[in-house]
């Protein structure tokens, strides 16, 4: 196979999760009680064989950088490298300037070093399965100069809000694209992910730069359908875009399904993460644990109804918690009764004793909170 570069990219600026983006970027968000957002997307480069991998952080780039750097992504150890580049370099006191164009500007010597034949470039807050060698066979035999993911969906009028919609010719022919402002209920989403050459990338990152310093590489792209071959490849199976706290709440819901768990984790196709040595969840007498994913290292005493309990949250006696998401080190009291929440990390709910909200609006609490 050609040598092949991964580049992981930052959120885009559509990107707003309520609460959990305060503390950290997107892609070191728990998962699932025990994954990151960002390992099911690096996973997917090494299951694919891709052992040079680019990482770019927008910004407090801490979380990510302990994350990926002590999780072993199964890359060989004397071939394989994942690097970490901090993207605001130029640009932390303007957020609005603060785009993928521009910090791929700054490093390209890096990718330069790398001398790759073709780049990969997928996004840090999707969740999907995919086999970029299938991709970049799709690409090569096409003959196309980008080869962009998309997914036929048909909840754009509540999901993948502000992406990009692709239209897309009988060729399998990208040939415009548009905002998604929820207008419509099925559309081709864009996966903001990217085949193209190193030579094609480099030419793209300097046409933009010259263009505008707010260009992102999806704007460079669109402006390119009718100049370049660009080539569209459908993804199938689940897929979650992590761009609300809404969005998060509810990929947590859908994720811990089994038959969709299945479609992105097996023997197969795993997906790696920071191993935690922690002990086996302990269930007291009295404890009821139902349809939920309950990670390692906690004490359930009350009941558990649908939702995701992350590692070492303790649920006292009485404590009701249904649809919800709890993330790592918390403590829900006796007797609290919480229904549609995410509970951040580290948060202490012992005082309010019943807090709900709704599947389109789940209650969020703050990291370290005490209620």
């Amino acid at each position: 196979m050609s040598k092949v570069l991964g580049i992981l990219n930052f959120e885009p600026s559509y990107v707003h999760v309520r609460g959990l983006e305060d503390f950290r970027p997107i892609s070191a968000t728990s998962i699932l009680g025990r994954y990151r957002v960002i390992d099911f997307m690096l996973s997917n480069f090494t299951n694919s064989g891709i052992e040079g991998i680019k990482v770019f952080i927008k910004n407090r780039p801490r979380s990510t950088v302990e994350h990926v750097m002590h999780t072993s992504y199964n890359l060989n150890s004397k071939r394989g490298k994942i690097q970490m580049l901090h993207g605001d370099t130029d640009y932390s006191n303007n957020e609005l300037f603060n785009v993928d164009i521009q910090a791929f500007k700054t490093y390209m010597e890096f990718v330069d070093v790398e001398n790759p034949s073709y780049v990969v470039i997928a996004p840090s807050h999707f969740i999907f399965k995919q086999d970029f060698n299938e991709l970049l066979e799709y690409h090569i035999k096409s003959k196309n100069d980008i080869t962009m993911l998309y997914q036929n969906a048909n909840n754009t009028d509540t999901q993948y809000l502000m992406g990009d919609i692709l239209t897309i010719d009988e060729k399998k022919r990208v040939t415009g694209f548009h905002k998604n402002r929820g207008k419509y209920k099925k559309g081709n989403v864009s996966l903001e992910t990217y085949v193209m050459s190193a030579l094609t990338f480099k030419q793209l990152v300097d046409e933009a730069s010259m263009t505008s310093s707010l260009y992102s590489l999806s704007d460079i792209v669109s402006d390119c359908v009718k100049v370049m071959k660009i080539g569209a490849y459908q993804h199938k199976g689940f897929c979650a875009c992590i761009s609300t706290l809404n969005a998060y709440y509810e990929a947590n819901m859908e994720i811990k399904k089994e038959r969709e768990l299945l479609k992105l984790i097996n023997d197969d196709w795993p997906i790696y993460t920071m191993t935690n040595d922690s002990c086996p969840t302990l269930y007291k007498p009295g404890a009821k644990v139902t349809g939920s994913i309950v990670a390692n290292g906690c004490q359930i005493e009350g009941t558990v109804i649908n939702s995701v309990i992350g590692r070492n949250v303790v649920v006292r006696e009485g404590a009701v918690i249904k649809d919800s998401v709890i993330l790592p080190d918390t403590l829900i009291d006796k007797n609290v009764k919480l229904e549609c929440a995410v509970v951040d990390r580290l948060s202490i709910v012992t005082h309010i004793k019943e807090l709900k909200g709704t599947r389109e609006e789940p209650i969020y609490i703050k990291r370290g909170d005490r209620i």
